[in-house]
């Protein structure tokens, strides 16, 4: 199924970028190289996958009930070791990745993933820019077009 190529795409953009993370490191010399209850590649998936709740219900969302669930205050030292540029290439890595799977949808250049988790998109607020299910709410003057994108 594409979903799970898709999901393998992305864990493997992670490992791509976990198997050089000192690249991606605050200080590549010591950081990331013990092992520790969030290692990079769970924490960067944690990163990718956390929603807007409270960083307490995402873990439980992420780990489960586990016992040995780490604290926030651990997830919060370890974001602290990663260079904001790690996420940028994961989802670099999958996007160029992602453009091999067949759907020909994909394999325009132009396309990018956004997100497949139900988010929504905004854009075109003006009509003479957007497509032909535009809606403007006649007691205002602005419209909005939303794109739901769900997995």
């Amino acid at each position: 199924m594409i979903h799970q190529q898709i999901k393998e795409l992305f864990f493997s953009s992670v490992e791509h970028i976990v198997s050089d993370i000192s690249q991606y490191a605050v200080h590549p010399d010591s950081d990331f190289k013990r092992s520790k209850k969030i290692p990079a590649q769970k924490l960067i998936s944690f990163l990718v996958s956390q929603g807007s709740s409270s960083t307490r219900v995402e873990m439980l969302d992420f780990w489960g009930l586990d016992s040995s669930i780490p604290t926030a205050s651990a997830l919060s030292q370890q974001r602290a070791k990663l260079k904001p540029d790690a996420l940028e290439a994961v989802f670099r890595h999958f996007n160029s990745t992602s453009m091999e799977l067949p759907p020909a949808s994909f394999m325009d250049s132009h396309y990018r993933f956004l997100a497949a988790d139900g988010s929504t998109c905004t854009f075109f607020s003006t009509p003479a820019f957007s497509s032909p299910d535009y809606y403007c709410c006649p007691a205002r003057c602005f419209g909005w077009n939303k794109k739901c994108l769900y997995r």
